[in-house]
Formats: structure tokens, sequence, C-alpha cells
């Protein structure tokens, strides 16, 4: 089965490290924004994500998507308009070294959906699979506008709406959609009734177990809570903070880890000076890791994630978590029983959650259940549940 992966250097890294290793499929991996695993470039950013030497960086999109990125935050200019300009370029030039021998072509279709449809035009044969890891623009509007009103902020200028025209275009006349969780399928099903979406379910993927006995939190000691990722209205922090700052008398700890997102500054500002709560602001990724064994809970209530790999690597490091129903991880945390599922913007949810997991001996339950689901993952792999669904379209074609 010919395979084509073009794709930004996310999951997707994962996804290709596990297909290229089985026979059954022959992939191309083409991604930017990476150096390769031991090259010079490596060791001078170790901190840049890593790729194996065989897959194909467009270092001229990488330079090109540097300077945007620069570049939009000293100026004002249509910058996802821009980034979907100069993409189709690149990866325009990468299709056209592929012609009838491609069965199927997975893409991240916010980068290259002009190319592929030009693609699709000359080669019919070949499918199509689009990759989405976002929820809905509609979608999102609907659940964030509120809360950004709430706070005086408004959505029009959030990029959520500077980016809305592409991600909808990109989804125009697409044939297969592929979403992590049963949330986002459930979602899109909605908006695209006509067409076919597959789910699949990140796991654990190759993030390394730590295999170390977790240590029991004695009754003295403080429950401590990390949170990962960017701080913002939409990760739904201030939901967080606010239950943080209610339970500074429960012996109860929180620390954030991440940067706060500009516009938002101001808003998070009246929680730096909380007893309970630290800020730790931006770490690198091997350094989060490093520490995330020193916590008791990892929690990440937002208004909407499709899938959270932050979620993964800390169930990785046998941490509980507590997510809301709209972190498409909730299905895993469900079934497993690997946590708490508060409701979306609730606080009172949110406060409950917290205080049920200062049971040590209920929080030791779901660390055993941790153990079972690492198991599960590393048997049913993201990369195999991938494979079963490049194999339904290869049937379809014929």
């Amino acid at each position: 089965m010919k395979t084509l992966l073009l794709a930004r250097p996310d999951h997707s890294i994962f996804l290709y490290e596990g297909l290229r290793k089985n026979p059954e499929i022959d992939i191309n991996y083409h991604t930017f924004s990476a150096f390769k695993k031991g090259s010079f470039l490596n060791k001078w950013k170790p901190s840049v994500k890593s790729v194996d030497s065989e897959v194909e960086i467009s270092y001229g999109f990488t330079v090109f998507h540097r300077l945007l990125d620069f570049l939009n935050k000293r100026t004002t200019f249509d910058y996802y308009g821009k980034e979907n300009q100069i993409s189709e370029y690149f990866f325009n030039k990468i299709l056209q070294k592929y012609s009838k021998e491609v069965n199927i072509i997975h893409y991240w279709p916010t980068y290259c959906y002009h190319s592929i449809r030009n693609f699709k035009q000359q080669n019919p044969q070949t499918n199509l699979l689009a990759d989405v890891y976002a929820a809905h623009p509609y979608y999102v509007r609907e659940i964030l506008q509120p809360e950004f009103e709430k706070y005086g902020l408004s959505f029009q200028n959030s990029y959520f709406i500077k980016s809305n025209d592409r991600d909808l275009k990109a989804l125009e006349e697409v044939e297969n959609i592929l979403v992590p969780s049963k949330y986002m399928a459930e979602m899109y099903r909605k908006y695209y009734p006509n067409i076919r979406i597959f789910d699949a379910s990140f796991g654990i993927l190759n993030i390394p177990v730590i295999n170390a006995k977790p240590t029991i939190r004695k009754f003295s000691e403080p429950l401590k809570l990390v949170f990962v990722g960017k701080v913002s209205i939409e990760k739904g922090c201030i939901y967080l903070l606010e239950a943080i700052k209610k339970l500074k008398n429960d012996n109860i700890k929180l620390d954030i880890i991440g940067e706060i997102e500009s516009s938002q500054l101001n808003i998070f500002k009246r929680y730096f000076n909380i007893d309970n709560i630290n800020f730790l602001g931006r770490l690198p990724n091997l350094k989060v890791l490093e520490i995330l064994p020193n916590y008791h809970i990892f929690v990440l209530p937002s208004l909407t994630d499709a899938y959270s790999l932050a979620v993964s690597e800390a169930l990785a490091h046998k941490l509980p978590v507590i997510i809301s129903e709209n972190v498409g991880n909730k299905e895993d945390v469900y079934e497993f029983q690997l946590g708490e599922v508060c409701k979306v913007k609730d606080l009172d949810s949110l406060l409950s959650s917290i205080l049920i997991l200062k049971d040590e001996n209920y929080r030791q339950f779901l660390i055993s259940n941790i153990n079972n689901f690492v198991e599960f993952c590393q048997k049913n792999t993201y990369s195999s549940k991938v494979l079963s669904i490049y194999k339904i379209l290869e049937k379809i074609t014929v």
C-alpha cells in the first residue's frame, strides 16, 4: 500500500514511526519545522522536533513559516492566508513527485487543500484522508464567544476568527476525515453528515512510560496539581484558578506550566499572588516530562480539546487526570477509570472532582488502572488503528 503522509510535525511523527515498521505499507513522510535526528541542527536546537533521517523536510517552507511567525508577533496582516499561500507552493512541489502509484494521501488540510484537490483531479484513483485535529470553527465560536465576551475580550479579533475562512475552505470537498476522538467524530458528523468520518485515539503514542512505583502521598502532604498548556480562556484556566483559589485552605497546590496568551494577560494577573498557585511559565518539553512525577494530579478543564497529548504524557507518568467533558481523552478516562471527567464551564463540578481525588486510596486505584491503560495502548497502537482505516479506504477504491 503506497501512502504519502503530508503533515506538520505533531502526532504525525509518532504515526510515521509506527507505520514505517509495518511491511504492509510503503510510506513516505514530508514535514517542516523539524530537524533530522542526530544532525548538526538537531544537536544545535534539541528543543525542535526531530524526525528519522529518511523523512523529507521542507526547509524552504520552514524558513518562511518561522519568518511569518516572527512578523505576526510584530505587525498585523493576514497571517493564515499568507501561511496557506506559501505552504501550498511547497506542498504542490512535493505532490508533483508522485502520480498514479500512490494509493492514499494522508494530509493536514489547512496546509495543502488546493494542491490536494488538483492532485485528485489528475489522479482520481488515489484516496484522500484529511487529518482534522481541532474542533469545527462553528462549534468553537458557539462555545468560546460567550466566554470571551464575559471578560470583555473581542472574539472577532481572536485567532479563531482570523483562521476561520481558511479552516472552512480546507474542509470543502473532502472525501474522508480522520479525527482523534469520538467527541470530535460526533461533532463533525453534525456538519458533514454525508462524509466518511473515522476516529482513532492517540492513546499513549510512544511517549516513554515511567515504570517507577508511584509514591503514596502522606496525609499531611499537600495534593499537588499541575496544568500544562497555553494559559488561556479556551483551556479552561479561569475555572481551574478559581477552583484552586477556593481551595486555598484545603492543602491543595497548583503549578501552571505554560505561556500566558498575550491578549489575555490582564485577566490572569489577578491570580499571580495567590499562595497555593504557582505560575512556572513555559518550560521545554523534556523539562516538563522530568518534573511530572513530582505531582499527584494532572488537570485540563478545556472548553474544547480534540485529544490532548499533554494528558497522554501525564498518564504515561502515572498521574490520574481531571479533564472536562469537552476533552477527547474522556472516552479513555471513562473506559479505564483514569481519573475524573467534570462538566465543561462548571466550577462546582471541577471542585468536586478535585476534592474526590484527595482520597489517596482512590488515587492509587486510578494509578493501577493507568497501568492497564498503558498496556492496552502498547498492544493497540495509534499507527495500527490508522493502518486499519487505510485498509478500509483501499477496499473502497476496489
